[in-house]
């Protein structure tokens, strides 16, 4: 049978992993979280940002999607960072080379970020006339990823870039935090991370609303729980190839209480409710099924990209969009936005993935790059050198 259009791209829109660490069922779940967080953009725009019908929902609602999708990317960190690691030291796999960690981080993310924190210092300063000279000291704090130490709030040139801020502490930290893993007694060691998430989730409380709100002492329990589902994942047993519907069931239940607003209780127990969620897409028979499929795989793949441009992306195609409405309901007015910002948003995002990240993400880039320049800089030059010498007129 011929391939479909869209199984022939899709081997090209697949992010380039490293060995066999491709888990589908995680980049589908980076599908859920990052939706969460455009569709709370989206809603902020057109219900604080001069939409012709104003949201009745309120502000509870813009912090609950918000927060929540951050913090399900959270999870997935923990879980993805934690992994070799902590193969390494449950006798799973081979030691991880600190150098190697940090320059991976380096060659694989920086430049996707920093050409976006030039992009959007540079529609500030044109389209919207902020003065240069008071932009670049915030465009510097957000390079060193650490705006919110120096001004105490999230970026002005890319607000979203808050939680980058947040995930670089934890980069740095995951090496340390993984000794964890050292500990042999299984149920010790699980038994600690639900404790120290726990324990993070009670700390938290007092810091809403608090400068350090913005950090790892706020968010840290969410990365433990990516550490925990690490370890469930790593040390599993037979059962989990025996997929379950029941899994299934309370899943489709469980879901919605993610978006739970209660403030108090939210870094308590959500981070238990996501590792519940996350196991069952591992093992519930439908869950595996929908979180592998290829559609959401391949945008939560390139969630990266979308994460960083999707803020600008529905700045702009919203200023054409917002004008078209249909009477006078929010929830129409929203449908309707959603079909013409969300397209637009996929779209940007797959040009600046397949250009940036996704070249970003084979680990030898650097070096092919520079032997790419190396060649044709001695093409350049040699071509140069066998040109013949003009003779000048007085010769």
């Amino acid at each position: 049978m011929a391939k479909s259009i869209f199984d022939r791209v899709v081997p090209h829109l697949q992010r380039i992993t490293s060995g066999n660490r491709f888990i589908p069922q995680i980049d589908g779940l980076r599908f859920v979280a990052i939706l969460s967080v455009v569709l709370f953009h989206i809603h902020g725009s057109l219900a604080f940002g001069g939409g012709a019908v104003k949201s009745p929902f309120g502000q509870p609602l813009v912090q609950m999607l918000s927060t929540r999708g951050v913090q399900l990317f959270f999870v997935i960190s923990g879980f993805i960072l934690g992994m070799p690691f902590a193969s390494a030291r449950l006798g799973l796999g081979k030691p991880v080379l600190l150098r190697a960690y940090f320059l991976r981080r380096l060659t694989r993310l920086e430049p996707p970020y920093i050409l976006n924190m030039l992009i959007c210092t540079a529609i500030g300063v044109i389209a919207f006339h902020a003065p240069l000279l008071l932009v670049l000291p915030h465009l510097g704090a957000s390079l060193l990823y650490s705006h919110q130490i120096f001004y105490g709030s999230p970026s002005v040139v890319n607000l979203a870039a808050w939680s980058l801020e947040v995930e670089i502490q934890f980069y740095v930290l995951a090496p340390l935090l993984t000794y964890m893993f050292v500990l042999k007694s299984q149920v010790i060691r699980r038994v600690l991370l639900a404790m120290l998430t726990l324990l993070f989730g009670f700390l938290s409380n007092p810091l809403f609303g608090h400068p350090a709100e913005c950090s790892f002492l706020y968010y840290g329990g969410f990365f433990l729980a990516g550490f925990l589902l690490c370890d469930l994942y790593l040390v599993r047993g037979s059962d989990w190839l025996q997929r379950s519907w029941n899994w299934d069931i309370v899943a489709l239940l469980a879901w919605p209480l993610v978006w739970y607003p209660e403030q108090q209780v939210v870094h308590v127990l959500l981070p238990f409710l996501i590792v519940f969620l996350y196991v069952a897409a591992f093992r519930g028979k439908f869950c595996a099924w929908l979180f592998s499929r290829p559609l959401l795989t391949v945008i939560g793949g390139m969630c990266y990209t979308m994460y960083l441009f999707h803020y600008f992306a529905i700045s702009i195609i919203g200023h054409f969009s917002k004008p078209i409405h249909i009477g006078n309901s929010f929830a129409a007015y929203f449908i309707l936005q959603c079909l013409f910002i969300l397209p637009g948003v996929l779209l940007i995002t797959t040009f600046f993935y397949l250009t940036v990240e996704r070249p970003c993400m084979d680990r030898n880039w650097p070096r092919k790059l520079a032997a790419w320049c190396r060649i044709h800089w001695d093409r350049l030059f040699s071509r140069r050198s066998s040109e013949p010498v003009p003779v000048s007129a007085a010769d």
